[in-house]
């Protein structure tokens, strides 16, 4: 492993102590830290926080079953295509990742949501990432949904008969953001976003409403 992601031995074993604390099997700790240690090459995050970085996307959408190279292939990806980094996917997706999937929010629409975010503020991996935290949480709350009833915009899923996921809620509101007037924006924005992350919480929403967004070219 050392030899194929040019980093020295002592990086790869402590990487693989890491991993090997989680339980995990000799194959699937050397397939991580193989994995792990790409992240590092091309993202300059250090072999630790790539393995974290790896272990809470894992973790956080353990129902999409995923693995690490899967998910390092999804970072490259949109990194190569847009102006945002495998590094800023990675710090984002290890602050919102576990809130993400509470919300009922994928891997794929969450590195979307980011991408769109970072293409727009240039804000940084960090920062997005806990900006859609706080998102994601006050989004859902009874207060909230039911302005968000009040104006039109569909939050509930009626096939379930649950809440449709964060993301879809976001998608719904962008539709209808620009026929707002300025003070239901304006609470809107106080309401789901609070005061630190309007900017983000705006700039999201702007793309949404495109036909060619930043959104829906990052998910394909």
């Amino acid at each position: 492993i050392a030899k194929n992601t040019g980093q020295s031995f002592k990086i790869v074993s402590q990487a693989a102590l890491e991993l090997s604390r989680q339980g995990l099997s000799v194959e699937e700790t050397l397939k991580r830290t193989n994995d792990a240690l790409i992240l590092t090459r091309f993202t300059n995050l250090n072999a630790s926080a790539a393995v974290e970085t790896l272990t809470a996307a894992i973790n956080s959408f353990s129902k999409e079953a995923l693995n690490s190279t899967v998910i390092v292939n999804k970072l490259f990806n949109v990194d190569t295509q847009f102006a945002v980094s495998a590094r800023d996917l990675a710090e984002a997706i290890s602050r919102v990742g576990s809130t993400a999937q509470d919300a009922g929010v994928g891997i794929d629409s969450l590195i979307a949501l980011v991408t769109s975010a970072q293409q727009i503020t240039a804000r940084g991996g960090s920062v997005i990432g806990n900006a859609f935290k706080t998102i994601f949480q006050r989004i859902e709350r009874p207060e909230v949904l039911d302005q968000l009833r009040q104006l039109g915009v569909e939050v509930d899923d009626l096939f379930s008969g649950g809440l449709l996921s964060a993301d879809k809620i976001l998608i719904n509101l962008a539709r209808a953001y620009d026929k707002l007037g300025q003070s239901q924006q304006a609470q809107i924005t106080q309401l789901a976003a609070g005061v630190f992350q309007a900017n983000v919480f705006k700039a999201v929403l702007n793309d949404l409403a495109r036909a060619n967004s930043f959104y829906s070219g990052a998910l394909q």
